[in-house]
């Protein structure tokens, strides 16, 4: 039975475990023939493409500590040892799913004064009205980690308003640790999850204004080929320097041509 490349892409599930990837694909290009060999091992790599670094990797090592060697695992998955340890090196070899984080920076806000940045690709500033900063925080923020994460990554900031102008949030130690968690609990909602410490939060003082901070939230940028989305579905990336929401045939585009930016 001739396979194509686009059968190749309706094989994998970026949902399946290591062993599930074997054995799904197994069934299909047997792993002993001279070119379903080959084939198998190709899919198997990129279902690694697909999942990213950090998870084939501590997939593949899990696979090994549960069957208790390489040479088990091989004559399991059928796949030789020599080839499991060039699989490992490719999996090594894929970008790291984060670009680093930029170290924070430290700015000089002051209340009712324009602050030295500008809103663009990178910064997006938020006002923040009414008596329950964290609420208005939680509302958005997933949305906008989305933007960044799918995009170039970057900075959003709660206490400056769209001209620029620094309007500080009023806030105590413990309020501020509540909007933390607030934070971290929409981060946890993220599909595919990530780790929570690649999303830098800091509260920056503000100079002439009693507890005044602006908070910002800090974002890498995804070096996955996949978008990330919120528990519903949804999600946002960063065009022209405005957050825009993605659907139907718009994401679908979006993904065709991030996919062939990356090839």
């Amino acid at each position: 039975m001739h396979h194509n490349d686009e059968d190749l892409e309706l094989l994998i599930d970026k949902n399946w475990c290591l062993q599930n990837a074997f054995d799904e694909i197994n069934q299909v290009y047997y792993p002993g023939g001279l070119t379903t060999g080959p084939q198998r091992n190709r899919l198997i790599e990129a279902w690694g493409q697909l999942v990213g670094k950090t998870k084939a990797l501590a997939e593949l090592d899990l696979l090994v500590v549960e069957y208790g060697s390489i040479n088990k695992m091989s004559k399991s998955v059928r796949m030789s040892p020599q080839s499991i340890k060039y699989l490992r090196n490719f999996f090594e070899s894929l970008p790291d799913d984060f670009e680093q984080i930029i170290p924070m920076k430290s700015y000089e806000f002051i209340e009712g004064r324009k602050c030295s940045l500008e809103e663009n690709l990178y910064h997006e500033f938020k006002e923040v009205n009414g008596n329950n900063p964290t609420k208005s925080i939680q509302n958005l923020v997933d949305e906008y980690i989305l933007a960044f994460l799918n995009s170039s990554g970057g900075s959003i900031f709660w206490g400056i308003c769209d001209d620029g102008k620094v309007k500080s949030l009023e806030l105590n130690s413990r309020e501020k640790d509540d909007i933390k968690k607030a934070i971290y609990q929409k981060i946890n909602t993220i599909e595919p999850s990530i780790d929570p410490t690649k999303i830098g939060i800091h509260f920056h003082k503000v100079l002439e204004a009693t507890n005044g901070h602006v908070l910002e939230v800090n974002v890498p940028k995804s070096n996955s080929t996949g978008l990330y989305f919120n528990s519903s579905g949804n999600t946002w990336v960063k065009v022209n320097g405005c957050k825009q929401k993605l659907q139907g045939l718009a994401l679908q585009d979006y993904i065709i041509q991030r996919i062939q930016d990356y090839d």
